[in-house]
């Protein structure tokens, strides 16, 4: 067997399951990854022993190291990077979708037929391993012929609960279908072939603010070669729902793939009492063993006593090798046939939704502005744009990302700017010749303790180098009560108290922020830097989820544990007032260097906040009161058991789960006074403007 090279293109974090799993089977070498970010791509490949590291395809290809590429991008990557490996000859496993278009499809199928190199697309819960158990029942004839298959795929989407819509599957229903459905619709035609009739009915959309929709429910009829199915889709379901019926002539196959468990109902030899009780029994014994082998694979995985088995690994295991096996005797689809007919289907799918003509969010650096807000297309920042343009005041934005925003963007007053706050050019190009900068960027995703300093930390002193040396008449630095020790409820907390001087005691985020504001407050004593520190509190209101782990944690959104009793008032504030604040912090006097902890008046406990919340949402949600000690003991038995799997994580802090609790209290007086910021009062009002209503989250 001839050792296969393979390159990863793209180090993400799907890219971390690709070379687990790539690292397990045999005759596979992992020898490259390709990935403009040098930092990234230099991690990705110290993690998994990879010898080289290209930042373009065209490096890759000309140095002629791989036979097969896992092509790991964002699909409107898929066509341009995969069609030159094509090209090339190089082999390629390509994520869902197979692209954007069933032109783009065509582009490549015809790219690979001209080379002769494979494609293959990566459906991988096809693989999953109900599935897997489902067709094996139906293999042993045990139901009889498929008939008919009905599946719903009610499943959350963190993004939608958050209002982040700048992600490519926003951009329109069909991209949603593309990132979403495939799933469902590849199992669908796994069991009764490809489809040959095809009849949608949307719900009507979701309608966020200034008009953005999200088309998120479905009820999709389709004939196959081999029998009927139905479809249900609902995107954004806070409990996850994904499970098929496979009805045939002599019985019927329940595989639910959120909890992978699968029950079987057949006929038997006994009159329909007896019939009924054998089935009740074996379908409950059948869901009890597995849910049980659920438990303790997690247990052992997690402990390293088994390999990862999770059904979410062992679905991409099982794609993946599966490819490599065909790879290995030429069999399965290798022309990307498969791929190319769910596109297919997701556009004809998508005809049946018309969706409303969105203006485009075109760059327009050229056009000059009195204010620059970086990171401004977030929820704080969506908020104090449309307040900044109310108000006539020229504001230009800087962001990574330009996609889907609401209307306040699109006004003539607004100039957009893509790029990153990490960035000394991209931040000194926007700032031009603003004189208020207001610096609302988060300094990018997560990661390890180091990377979210170097991105957090990174982008607030490059934004403050770049206004020192611009001279700019203010830099407002938007940071968070979190910097503050905020567990002792004998504190009381004004603006001038200094950030937690135990920073390496605090979750990694919170240290950041700490390290942040040191660093605007050098700036300050040492350039010169006209800045002011604003720290707002928990902020809620419309355009972000209600569920905000400030009130505690939630492993279902039913259900918040709470960091403490609960019973302590809560430093909450209503995002219109934070932007109130942020607009007088522009030309107040006497407030350079100063720091104004930005709190409402109205401050509900945390069990007042979930009860608010499940009358507003008409949900019954519940808020469980925990020790923060009970907690501290948890959070050291999880580090013990990562230590002995060998991992290295910081140990669990005592202090930073007893400021979580946010017992301090609040006394805001000082903004008030100097910033003239008088936030909603009335505590109905509070509510009103705070939660969605009766489920419009």
């Amino acid at each position: 067997m001839q050792i296969k090279r393979v390159a990863c293109i793209g180090t993400g974090n799907i890219a971390e399951t690709h070379a687990a799993v790539l690292k397990r089977i045999p005759g596979v070498d992992l020898v490259a990854a390709v990935d403009p970010n040098a930092k990234a791509l230099a991690s990705f490949a110290k993690r998994w022993g990879i010898a080289k590291g290209f930042a373009d395809v065209d490096a890759l290809i000309s140095e002629r190291v791989a036979d097969v590429a896992h092509v790991l991008v964002p699909p409107p990557l898929h066509k341009p990077i995969a069609v030159k490996l094509l090209a090339a000859g190089i082999n390629v496993f390509l994520e869902k979708p197979m692209a954007q278009s069933s032109e783009e499809c065509e582009v490549l199928q015809v790219a690979a037929a001209g080379s002769g190199a494979k494609l293959r697309i990566n459906h991988n819960f096809v693989h999953h391993p109900s599935h897997c158990a489902a067709k094996a029942l139906i293999a042993a004839n045990r139901i009889g012929p498929v008939r008919h298959v009905i599946v719903r795929y009610g499943m959350p989407l963190r993004q939608l609960g958050a209002g982040q819509l700048g992600h490519w599957m926003f951009d329109s229903p069909l991209n949603l279908l593309l990132e979403q459905a495939v799933h469902p619709l590849s199992q669908i035609c796994d069991l009764v072939g490809a489809v040959r009739e095809i009849s949608a009915l949307p719900s009507p959309p979701l309608t966020l603010g200034e008009g953005r929709e999200v088309w998120r429910k479905w009820q999709i009829s389709l004939a196959c070669e081999r029998g009927t199915a139905q479809l249900y889709i609902s995107l954004g379901d806070p409990h996850s729902n994904w499970a098929a019926t496979i009805i045939g002539d002599d019985g019927v196959i329940q595989a639910d793939y959120a909890r992978a468990r699968v029950a079987i109902e057949t006929s038997g030899r006994y009159g329909d009492f007896f019939d009924d009780l054998r089935n009740g029994l074996t379908m409950a014994g059948a869901l009890a063993t597995r849910s049980f082998g659920n438990a303790a694979s997690y247990v052992f995985s997690t402990l390293k006593l088994l390999p990862r088995s999770d059904p979410f690994f062992l679905s991409m295991s099982g794609s993946i090798s599966a490819f490599y096996r065909d790879l290995e005797k030429s069999t399965g689809d290798m022309s990307g046939l498969d791929g190319r007919r769910l596109v297919e289907l997701c556009e004809h799918i998508a005809r049946f939704a018309k969706p409303a003509v969105k203006p485009s969010s075109q760059s327009n650096a050229s056009a000059s502005y009195d204010v620059l807000v970086i990171g401004g297309t977030g929820f704080i920042g969506s908020h104090l744009v449309g307040r900044l343009v109310k108000q006539g005041i020229r504001v230009g934005v800087l962001a990574r990302n330009l996609n889907n925003l609401p209307g306040q963007f699109h006004h003539a007053s607004v100039a957009l700017v893509r790029g990153d706050a990490r960035n000394a050019d991209d931040v000194a190009q926007a700032i031009g010749n603003a004189t208020i900068v207001i610096n609302l960027a988060h300094g990018g995703g997560g990661g390890s303790r180091e990377e979210v300093e170097a991105n957090l930390v990174g982008a607030a002193r490059t934004v403050a180098e770049c206004c020192a040396r611009k001279h700019v008449k203010r830099l407002i630095y938007v940071s968070t009560i979190a910097s503050l020790y905020l567990g002792d409820a004998q504190d009381v907390v004004v603006g001038a108290s200094s950030p937690d001087i135990r920073p390496d005691s605090r979750g990694d985020y919170s240290r950041a922020k700490i390290l942040s504001e040191r660093e605007m407050i050098r700036y300050y004593r040492e350039r010169n830097l006209p800045v002011t520190i604003l720290r707002p509190g928990i902020v809620i209101g419309q355009g972000t989820s209600p569920f905000h782990s400030g009130i505690g944690f939630y492993n279902h959104e039913a259900h918040c544990m709470g960091w403490n009793a609960g019973r302590n008032p809560l430093p909450l504030v209503l995002v219109e007032d934070v932007a109130d604040a942020i607009i007088s912090a522009m030309n107040a006097s006497g407030v350079d260097g100063k720091s104004y902890n930005l709190v409402g008046e109205v401050r509900l406990t945390a069990r007042e906040y979930i009860a608010e919340l499940a009358a507003a949402l008409d949900r019954p949600l519940r808020y469980h009161p925990q020790s923060v000690h009970k907690l501290y003991a948890i959070e050291l038995l999880k580090a013990a058991v990562k230590r002995a799997t060998g991992r290295r994580d910081p140990l669990p802090s005592l202090r930073d789960l007893k400021s979580r609790g946010l017992a301090a209290r609040f006394d805001c007086e000082d903004a008030h006074r100097d910033l003239d910021w008088h936030p909603v009062r009335d505590r109905a009002e509070f509510v009103r403007k705070g939660f969605p209503q009766n489920g419009g989250a």
